[in-house]
C-alpha cells in the first residue's frame, strides 16, 4: 500500500485497473480448442447434449405415416426417459402454402408444437430441424410431395425459417435449431454457405442467442470447410457418419445398388475407417473453434444385432472421450432400436444407454 501512495494517485488508479482486468480475466471460464470461436453457452450446450435418438421416419414423411410409424406417445416417453437429446426431424416444406410465403398449416406445425413442448417439459435438449426439403436440393420428389415454382423455392425456405423462429423465440434455450439436413445437390457448394448466412440473419432477428446447429454440404465430414460456418458465436457444427456403408445400408433397398447382407461389424480395417474420418472432424473443429456434434449415425435392422451393437460402442467410443453428443438414426423404423408395442432391443438399448 505505500508503495502506491509513493507512485502516486494516477500509478495507484492503473495499477488497480490491471488488477482488476487480470481477477477478471482469471474468472472467465477458460474454453477447449473446439470452443475457441463460440459462446461459453454454445460450448457448454454442445458438450451437455451427450446421448440422444432421432424421432425419425414419423414428421420428416411426406405425410405422418407415410413411412410406417407414427410419432406416438410411447416414443416421446422412451426418448425423455432414456435420452439427454431429442433430434426431431420435420419436413416442414409439404405443410406449408405453396406460394412464396409458406405459410404454416397450422394444425401439423400445433402437432410439432406439442412434442417439442412435451419433451423440454421433461428435461431433455432438442434440436429441430427443416428435413428432406427435396425440391430445394434439387432432389426427386418423395412420394406425396408436391412441388412448387422453381424460382421461389429459396424464398419459401427462409420464410419457413422466419415461422419457426418466431414461433418458437420464447421456449427454453434447450430447444437448438438446426438450419437443414443434409443439403446437398444444388448446395454442394458456393450457394450453401450463401443461404446459411441469410438464414441465421432471419434466426437472429427473434431468436438472438440461441444455438443454431449447421453443418457442411451432406453433413459429410469430408465436405467440411470453414466457408460455411457462420460468424456467430452460439453455433454448433452438426456432422454424420455412417461407415462403414457397407454395413451400415446392407440390404436397403431404395440405394442405386441393393448391397449385400451378412457384413458383420467393427474389425481394425473398419475401425480404422471410422476413426480417420472422426479425426478429420475434431481437427476441423479444433481449427475453426467450433464444437461437434454427431446427428446421425445408425445400422439397419437387416445386420445382425451383436454387430449393430458393436458398431454403436465404437461410434460412442471415439466421440464421448472428446465430448462430443450424438443423436442416434433413429428410435423406431429402419435402422430402429425400440417397437411400439414389444419395447427395446436388448442388445440395442445396452449399448446405447450404457455409462
Amino acid at each position: 500500500m505505500t508503495k502506491i501512495r509513493f507512485l502516486g494517485p494516477l500509478a495507484a488508479a492503473v495499477i488497480g485497473v490491471l488488477a482488476f482486468a487480470a481477477r477478471s480475466h482469471a474468472s472467465e471460464p477458460v474454453l477447449p480448442a473446439e470452443c475457441g470461436a463460440v459462446s461459453a453457452k454454445a460450448c457448454n450446450v454442445a458438450k451437455s447434449l451427450r446421448k440422444g435418438i432421432n424421432l425419425g421416419n414419423m414428421l420428416d414423411a411426406p405425410r405422418e405415416g407415410d413411412w410406417g410409424v407414427r410419432l406416438d406417445p410411447e416414443f416421446i416417453d422412451v426418448a425423455a426417459q432414456h435420452f439427454n437429446t431429442v433430434r426431431l426431424p420435420v419436413r416442414w416444406s409439404n405443410h406449408a402454402s405453396e406460394g412464396r410465403e409458406a405459410v404454416l398449416d397450422e394444425f401439423f406445425a400445433g402437432r410439432v408444437d406439442k412434442v417439442i413442448r412435451s419433451l423440454l417439459s421433461r428435461g431433455v435438449y432438442v434440436i429441430v430441424n427443416v428435413h428432406h426439403y427435396s425440391q430445394l436440393n434439387g432432389q426427386k420428389l418423395h412420394r406425396n410431395e408436391f412441388a412448387v415454382d422453381a424460382d421461389i423455392v429459396e424464398e419459401r425456405f427462409l420464410n419457413i425459417w422466419r415461422q419457426i423462429a418466431e414461433r418458437y423465440k420464447g421456449e427454453s434455450d434447450k430447444l437448438i435449431f438446426e438450419i437443414l439436413n443434409e443439403p446437398t445437390g444444388v448446395y454442394e457448394g458456393e450457394r450453401w454457405p450463401a443461404l446459411v448466412k441469410k438464414t441465421m440473419a432471419i434466426i437472429r432477428v427473434s431468436n438472438p442467442t440461441r444455438v443454431v446447429m449447421v453443418g457442411p454440404s451432406g453433413n459429410r465430414i469430408s465436405s467440411l470447410n470453414p466457408a460455411f460456418v457462420p460468424n456467430d458465436k452460439n453455433v454448433i457444427v452438426a456432422i454424420h457418419n455412417y461407415q462403414p456403408f457397407a454395413f451400415t445400408h446392407q440390404g436397403i433397398t431404395w440405394l442405386p445398388v441393393r448391397l449385400p447382407t451378412g457384413t458383420k461389424c467393427c474389425d481394425e480395417a473398419q475401425r480404422k475407417q471410422v476413426k480417420r474420418e472422426l479425426d478429420e472432424a475434431k481437427s476441423f473443429s479444433r481449427k475453426v473453434g467450433v464444437p461437434l456434434h454427431l446427428g446421425e449415425f445408425g445400422a439397419v435392422t437387416q445386420a445382425d444385432d451383436e454387430s449393430r451393437a458393436a458398431y454403436v460402442r465404437m461410434i460412442r467410443s471415439m466421440t464421448e472421450p472428446d465430448g462430443i453428443g450424438w443423436t442416434y438414426w433413429e428410435l423406431a423404423s429402419g435402422f430402429g432400436v425400440y417397437t411400439k408395442g414389444r419395447g427395446w432391443n436388448s442388445a440395442l438399448k445396452q449399448s446405447l444407454l450404457s455409462d
